[in-house]
């Protein structure tokens, strides 16, 4: 070989393969992306994601490849060593703002630290060498419905259904067709109502709850409804995505004393293989499109938007009458709030989140025991779940009495605490229960737990422990709770829920407190008197013994345990026309109820009112006798902070007030 070839063939060789990993690279794309998820995985999350597929007829390594969204850092996400993407192959990088990649990510399933913006940016893929492989922009997306290269084409566009690592349709749409509207507006009606729809498009609609499908019936004409019934009207173009689905329920001939909840999803969500009615799905933390009608006292209709739902509850999970949350989500043409308050006891203008009780676990069953018990502690500065008493259709059929209440989670907390900022709300810490790994709702346990091991392990009759202590803890917040949770006699006390803003002291939530308003005594015990209750449960409420250790926080708990007495347990005054009110409500609410899901009669639930009335009469007497005895309280200390408050009972909680 002569010289000139032993220099150029290394070369020729270098450049041959340069050109076979370019053609490689090239193979390699993006090819389907979505922005604003309307699919929920089983923790409830609905990620951004990119699939990318390997176009080629070899096999690629992506060890070391980044991909982005920003100019800036081509590395915001790595593909690990070891990725090698197989012809035909696809990845799924799921872009949710956090690091969740095992060493080996199964099923070439990734997560990266970006989110992908709606309103349009540009995706970059660069291999190990940082040569740029693809870098694509794409336009405003459209909620719940992806983004991709149709299949066979060298065109991107919009799919009529989201195809995760699945073969691309070879139709895309560069935009969607306008949602029908609905002359007819949906409400309480006392006859049968003539509905009509306009659009520009063909129009399918259904009767049965369930998302219009070109298989629908074809709207021709005006729709006569003589029964309670959710229309739901779509359109179908030719040229354009279908549109997002109008929907109005009609409620004919049904009178409503309370506000409507109307919910229309698809039957498969509820009962279907999957649905979240069905045993053993109802364990699971599913989350589903759903659609809300809400219709206020007056039949105004207040909130008409897309969402999702998932069952909440414990022992309710496995009742008939199921509880479930609903959040506002902007997929499928929502909002990101439901703009309406339906609570007289709050200013806010608007809701991420609403749960829907079935009250199922209010022993003996009065049905409105959590709802009167919470509301009793408007204006004594904790934080306590707003609700009303609703009665429910889900896809036309009645559905029974519920209540709609506030649910515990970073955005109510933000909303009674004032927060805005949204990296603060993302960042609130909340716990439920013991604070055990799987009872982190959101943010961090690690200070809670610090605090408590401290109280555990350290005397607070020390001023630098108890300072510790109170600059950690809200100990208002504490004495409040359990004040309260001992005037209701709650026997349920593991249902504890705390929380702290960043920058701020842990509170307590008052919450799921239907077992109470029975006079059984094991509150005090478990709070107060270790000797009188099992190790398990005396050792959750640690907080409070070892602050009453300390004389100050004694007479600060004393003096507080007769405020909140004082303001909300005056049975006369406060706790019975609370009762009546909802008594009088449920009256005329139940017998239907009962018809549906024959729990209860109406003479058992009118003895259980009586006895859940008697409770709470009594209830301030034996708490304060029972508080006495734990705490050892003296006639000196008697006098101070009881001697009023028990002049006060013997006129307001006096026998013949039930």
């Amino acid at each position: 070989m002569s010289g000139k070839w032993k220099v150029l063939l290394p070369a020729l060789l270098m450049a041959l393969l340069l050109s076979a990993l370019s053609s490689a690279c090239a193979d390699v794309l993006i090819t389907e992306i979505m922005t604003d998820n309307g699919e929920y995985d089983t923790n409830g999350n609905a990620y951004d994601w990119i699939e990318l597929t390997n176009t080629g007829s070899k096999a690629v390594d992506l060890s070391g490849w980044g991909l982005t969204d920003s100019k800036s850092d081509l590395y915001a996400f790595t593909f690990p060593s070891g990725t090698s993407l197989k012809a035909g192959e696809y990845a799924l990088v799921y872009c949710c703002g956090e690091d969740q990649n095992a060493d080996r990510p199964k099923n070439l399933t990734y997560y990266a630290h970006f989110k992908l913006g709606v309103s349009g940016e540009t995706i970059r893929l660069t291999d190990k060498a940082g040569s740029e492989v693809q870098a694509i922009k794409y336009p405003e997306q459209l909620g719940g419905i992806s983004w991709g290269l149709a299949d066979g084409k060298d065109e991107y566009g919009f799919f009529a259904a989201a195809t995760p690592r699945k073969k691309n349709p070879n139709k895309v749409y560069a935009a969607q067709a306008a949602m029908p509207v609905i002359g007819t507006p949906a409400g309480l009606y006392d006859q049968a109502v003539s509905v009509t729809v306009t659009s520009d498009d063909p129009v399918r609609y259904t009767t049965d709850g369930s998302l219009p499908t070109e298989k629908s019936s074809l709207y021709k004409d005006a729709i006569t409804v003589k029964k309670t019934t959710v229309l739901r009207f779509r359109a179908f173009p030719e040229d354009r995505l279908p549109s997002y689905t109008a929907t109005a329920s009609y409620i004919i001939n049904d009178p409503a004393i309370t506000p409507v909840i109307s919910f229309s999803t698809d039957k498969a969500y509820l009962t279907g293989k999957n649905g979240l009615f069905v045993k053993p799905n109802y364990n699971t933390d599913w989350e589903y499109p759903i659609h809300m009608e809400y219709f206020d006292e007056n039949g105004v209709l207040q909130i008409n938007q897309f969402g999702s739902f998932h069952i909440v509850g414990t022992s309710t999970r496995a009742q008939k009458q199921k509880s479930f949350a609903v959040y506002a989500r902007t997929a499928y043409g929502g909002d990101s709030r439901f703009r309406y308050n339906p609570f007289d006891d709050r200013t806010y203008e608007d809701y991420k989140t609403f749960t829907v009780r079935s009250t199922g676990s209010d022993a003996p069953y009065s049905r409105m025991k959590d709802l009167v018990l919470t509301r009793l502690a408007n204006g004594l500065d904790i934080m306590y779940l707003a609700g009303k008493t609703v009665v429910v259709y889900i896809n036309g059929a009645y559905s029974g009495q519920y209540n709609i209440r506030e649910k515990v989670n970073k955005y109510s907390i933000a909303q009674w605490e004032g927060v805005t900022d949204k990296d603060v709300i993302d960042h609130i810490d909340i716990i439920k229960g013991e604070a055990r790994d799987d009872q982190i709702q959101n943010g961090s346990a690690d200070d809670w737990r610090e605090l408590r091991a401290f109280v555990k392990a350290n005397d607070l009759n020390v001023p630098e422990n108890l300072q510790y202590v109170t600059d950690r803890l809200d100990v208002d917040s504490l004495f409040t709770w359990t004040s309260f949770e001992l005037c209701i006699m709650n026997q349920d006390l593991e249902n504890v829920r705390v929380y702290r803003v960043p920058g701020g002291k842990w509170k307590y939530v008052l919450y799921d407190v239907e077992s109470g308003g029975e006079l059984r005594d094991n509150a005090v015990y478990m709070l107060l008197d270790s000797s009188k209750a099992g190790k398990t449960l005396s050792s959750q409420y640690s907080l409070i013994k070892n602050l009453l250790l300390v004389p100050e926080m004694r007479a600060k708990f004393l003096a507080r345990l007769a405020e909140v007495m004082e303001h909300s347990f005056l049975y006369s005054e406060t706790v019975k026309p609370e009762i009546e009110r909802n008594e009088e409500l449920l009256k005329q609410l139940l017998p239907r109820h009962f018809k549906l899901y024959s729990n209860n009669n109406m003479a058992s639930w009118r003895q259980n009112v009586a006895a859940f009335k008697r409770c709470m009469r009594l209830s301030p007497r034996r708490v304060l006798k029972l508080v006495s005895e734990a705490l050892r309280v003296t006639p000196e200390e008697q006098d101070t902070y009881f001697k009023a408050l028990l002049e006060r009972l013997d006129v307001t909680n006096a026998e013949g007030q039930e």
